[in-house]
């Protein structure tokens, strides 16, 4: 293979299994690695919609390998991942991006709904990751990337539970990048911001409710097929953690600096603040360099 092909499609003939694949983040970075030459193995709830996303790859449309699965089901996790490992006798990187948030506060969230999201976000992940790594322990090789949240670094109003399950998934993988460093196996952790997509209108209340409507800060957020750029980019140098998105990054800064102003910052309208924050800083928006 030419030098010059590898560098425009370096993923070319890698197996890349991506969950939540049928909408939002996982749909956009579906569609970027088949642009950059990946085998495709696609997994969400909805096979209609994971099949619509395969008819629509830019790259060899239709030759994904599509598994619906609910991953709040965690006892036929090891059994998906068994089938996923046979449809093209590998898995070279395994992006879990499936997630589940919550809109409510914690007070009037049942304690059912906090484990429906400790499992999808967190438990699916962590039994998917077991089943896998001795694949990639044994090959010396493979790459899991975690697409987490700002909200796996601190906590606004109404998100506890989706705050507890993205803190948890940041306790697990990187103590297990810990594990692993030396064996092979890459851990990328994604720190996505306020993404353009469907998630809060996909967010359930805490009585299980649908949320039902995307809020004004995420119509206007980071571009989704950016963030999958941006994603596939962190993927392919092997970052360790890699943030995502917009100017909320300041966030990050501010929590470094100084803890105790950002919690007061969040804690009365976060959301609204940090729209006021966009437009002032507008100019600190990354320009996509590809």
């Amino acid at each position: 293979m030419s030098a010059s092909k590898n560098r425009q499609l370096p993923l070319l003939d890698r197996v890349v299994w991506i969950t939540g694949a049928s909408s939002g983040i996982g749909e956009a970075l579906s569609y970027r690695c088949s642009e950059l030459g990946a085998k495709l193995i696609l997994t969400a709830r909805r096979e209609e919609a994971l099949q619509r996303v395969n008819d629509r790859l830019p790259r060899l449309p239709g030759t994904a390998c599509v598994l619906p699965q609910d991953l709040e089901r965690l006892a036929e996790l090891p059994q998906l991942t068994e089938r996923a490992l046979t449809c093209f006798g590998r898995i070279d990187v395994f992006i879990s991006n499936a997630g589940l948030a919550v809109k409510d506060y914690a007070v009037d969230t049942r304690l059912d709904i906090d484990q429906k999201l400790m499992n999808v976000n967190y438990f699916a992940p962590t039994v998917l990751t077991k089943h896998l790594l001795p694949h990639f322990l044994e090959r010396g090789a493979g790459q899991i990337a975690v697409v987490s949240s700002l909200s796996g670094k601190y906590g606004v109003p109404r998100i506890a539970a989706y705050a507890a399950s993205k803190h948890a998934l940041h306790g697990f993988f990187e103590t297990l990048r810990s594990e692993v460093h030396d064996r092979g196996v890459d851990i990328t952790i994604i720190v996505p911001g306020i993404i353009r997509t469907e998630i809060t209108a996909h967010a359930v209340t805490g009585t299980g409710e649908s949320f039902g409507r995307v809020e004004k800060t995420f119509r206007a957020g980071y571009p989704v097929d950016k963030a999958a750029r941006d994603i596939v980019r962190a993927i392919l140098a092997r970052k360790e953690e890699v943030f995502v998105g917009g100017t909320e990054r300041i966030t990050l800064w501010l929590q470094r600096l100084s803890p105790w102003l950002l919690r007061r910052f969040i804690r009365n309208h976060p959301i609204k603040r940090l729209r006021r924050l966009k437009r002032r800083l507008s100019f600190w928006e990354r320009s996509d360099p590809y």
